[in-house]
């Protein structure tokens, strides 16, 4: 999304950092989505909005409104942080409401480790040397799989152990959408690889 301040012509998009599931995540995030759906039955009340393939991924920074001048040195720094990352991993342990009981997001929790501490870290680097304030929560990974006013609190979590591959850094930006917002993948890097 691209915006116009009235003291400020510079053009804006909304940016995010995160990790694009692979396929075989994605058939198991499909599986848990299923199985949200049969357990919340057909309540239209619910205006549940699920998450499409295209939009899960895993967030490691939220840059918010951020000048498209930056964007070409956020992609470098991106590449810079995936060449000096090997490919890793990280382990779903459940399906719950998040960040709480009463909240209005389903999410795939993942454990915080090492590996996706350091590339959280690392982003967060990123936007305090690009001059950005990094979120101050602790952070806690996850993949949003549905959205609803209601919530879901009547859904009981369910305890997961799947290993999710971590084997890419994308730049997303961010449109609002009437059906939602949309992300569109504006630069992809692959971890551990040293490009030409």
């Amino acid at each position: 999304m691209q915006t116009r301040n009235q003291e400020n012509p510079e053009e804006v998009s909304r940016l995010f950092i995160g990790i694009r599931p692979d396929t075989r995540t994605q058939q198991f995030l499909d599986g848990l989505t299923s199985q949200a759906k049969r357990q919340l039955g057909s309540d239209k009340r619910d205006r549940i909005r699920w998450t499409s393939h295209a939009n899960r991924h895993l967030t490691l920074a939220f840059l918010g409104e951020t000048p498209d001048r930056l964007i070409p040195q956020i992609e470098q720094r991106l590449a810079q942080i995936a060449t000096a990352q090997p490919r890793c991993s990280g382990r779903i342990v459940s399906l719950n409401p998040f960040p709480q009981r009463r909240s209005s997001l389903l999410a795939a929790e993942l454990l915080t480790n090492p590996d996706l501490d350091k590339l959280h870290q690392s982003c967060r680097e990123l936007m305090m040397d690009l001059g950005m304030k990094p979120e101050r929560a602790t952070y806690r990974p996850h993949v949003t799989l549905a959205r609803s006013r209601r919530g879901f609190a009547r859904l009981e979590p369910l305890m997961l152990e799947y290993t999710m591959p971590i084997d890419n850094l994308v730049l997303y930006q961010s449109h609002v959408a009437p059906g939602g917002s949309q992300y569109l993948p504006l630069f992809e890097a692959l971890l551990g690889e040293t490009g030409n």
